[in-house]
C-alpha cells in the first residue's frame, strides 16, 4: 500500500513537471510568433513602469491627469531624443566611412598574414575577412535596425500616453479585485522592477561617458557611437560590456593597429571593472539571478524577441522569478533561478529574515 502510494505521489510529480515544461514550449512558441507585436508594448511597458511613479506623485499633489500624463511623456520624449539623435548621427557617420574602413582592414590582414607566414603559419582563409562586402552590409543592416526602432517609437509613445492614464486609477481597480496581500506582492515586483531600471540606468549612463571618453582621447573613430552603444549594452549584466566593447577593439585593430587596439581593451577592462566593483554596492541584490541564468536569459530572450529582449531580458527574468516565488508548487524554480546561497553559517539571520517575510507575504 505505502508502495502504491509513493508510486503515485511519483507519476504524479513527474506528470505535473512534464506539463509545466509543455506549457514554457507552447508560450515560447507564442512569443517567438507575436515577437512583432510583443517588442513595442514591452518596450512600453518598461517605459510606463518608470514613468508612473512621476505621473501619480504629480496627480497626488492635485496636478491634473492630462497635465501630469503631459509631463511623463514629455520627459520620455526628451529622453529617447537625447539617446535617438545622437545615435542616428553616430550611425550615419560610421556608414559613411564604412568603405574605408573596409580597406584599412584589407591592409591589417595582409600585415597580419605576412607577419603569421613568417612564423611558419599559413592562414590563407583569414585574407577573407579582409573583403570590403562584410563590413558594407554591416554597416547597412546596423543604419536600417536603426531606423525601423526609431520608426517603432511612435507607436511605444502612444501606448506608453495609454499605460500612464490607465496606471492613474490603477489602485483603485486593485483595491476591487485584489486582496491586500496580491496588491502588495505586485506592488513589491513593481518597486523591483523600477528600482532596478534607474540604478542600471544611472551606472549605464556613467559606463557611456566613460567609454565615449576613452575611445575619444584614444583617437577612435565614432567615440560616441561606441559610448552609446556601451550604454545601452550595459542594461544586459555580466556580457553586456564584453559585447560592446568587441566593435570598439576591432575598429581600433583597423585604425590604429594592434598595439592601440590593446590599450583600448585595457582601457575597457578597466571601466568594467570599475563599474563592476561599483554596481553591486548601489544595487545590492536587486538583480537575484545568477550568472547563468543571467546569460541563458539573454539568449533565450533574444532568440524569441530580437535585440530588444536581449536588452530587457534581466528585468523580464526578475518577474518571472518574483511571481514564481510567491506559488507553493513553483518556489523551486526560483530558488533554481537565483543566486549560489550563503554558506549556512553565515546566512542563518537572513534566512530566517526571508522565512518571516515569506510567512507575512
Amino acid at each position: 500500500m505505502i508502495r502504491a502510494r509513493l508510486f503515485l505521489m511519483a507519476n504524479s510529480r513527474g506528470t505535473r513537471t512534464i506539463l509545466i515544461l509543455a506549457a514554457i514550449i507552447v508560450i515560447g512558441a507564442g512569443i517567438k510568433l507575436s515577437a512583432p507585436l510583443l517588442v513595442p508594448v514591452l518596450v512600453a511597458t518598461f517605459i510606463a513602469i518608470v514613468t508612473a511613479p512621476i505621473v501619480m506623485w504629480l496627480c497626488d499633489r492635485g496636478i491634473p491627469t492630462l497635465l501630469a500624463v503631459l509631463a511623463g511623456l514629455t520627459l520620455d520624449v526628451a529622453a529617447g531624443a537625447a539617446l535617438g539623435f545622437p545615435l542616428a548621427g553616430a550611425v550615419a557617420t560610421f556608414t559613411e566611412r564604412a568603405p574605408v574602413y573596409a580597406v584599412l582592414l584589407t591592409g591589417r590582414m595582409e600585415e597580419t598574414e605576412a607577419w603569421l607566414a613568417g612564423h611558419g603559419i599559413y592562414l590563407e582563409s583569414i585574407f577573407d575577412l579582409s573583403e570590403p562586402t562584410w563590413i558594407l552590409n554591416l554597416a547597412t543592416v546596423t543604419a536600417q535596425y536603426a531606423a525601423s526602432f526609431v520608426s517603432q517609437m511612435v507607436l511605444v509613445l502612444l501606448i506608453v500616453a495609454f499605460m500612464l492614464f490607465e496606471s492613474t486609477g490603477l489602485r483603485e481597480k486593485l483595491a476591487r479585485i485584489a486582496t491586500p496581500s496580491q496588491i502588495q506582492e505586485l506592488s513589491a515586483a513593481a518597486h523591483e522592477v523600477n528600482a532596478y531600471l534607474v540604478a542600471k540606468t544611472v551606472l549605464s549612463l556613467i559606463t557611456g561617458v566613460a567609454v565615449f571618453v576613452w575611445c575619444w582621447w584614444r583617437g577612435v573613430d565614432v567615440p560616441l557611437l561606441w559610448g552609446l552603444l556601451a550604454y545601452l549594452l550595459n542594461y544586459i549584466p555580466t556580457v553586456g560590456q564584453i559585447i560592446a566593447a568587441v566593435p570598439a577593439i576591432a575598429l581600433a585593430f583597423v585604425q590604429l593597429g594592434p598595439g592601440d587596439a590593446l590599450i583600448v581593451a585595457a582601457g575597457f577592462g578597466a571601466i568594467n571593472l570599475a563599474i563592476g566593483a561599483v554596481e553591486p554596492r548601489i544595487m545590492g541584490d536587486a538583480l537575484g539571478l545568477s550568472a547563468l541564468v543571467v546569460l541563458v536569459s539573454m539568449v533565450v530572450w533574444g532568440w524569441l524577441l530580437g535585440p530588444v529582449g536581449a536588452l530587457v531580458s534581466a528585468p523580464l527574468t526578475m518577474v518571472i522569478k518574483h511571481g514564481l516565488a510567491h506559488s507553493e508548487q513553483l518556489r523551486w524554480m526560483a530558488e533554481l533561478l537565483g543566486p549560489v546561497p550563503d554558506p549556512v553559517g553565515k546566512s542563518t539571520a537572513s534566512n530566517a529574515d526571508s522565512a518571516d517575510e515569506l510567512s507575512r507575504a
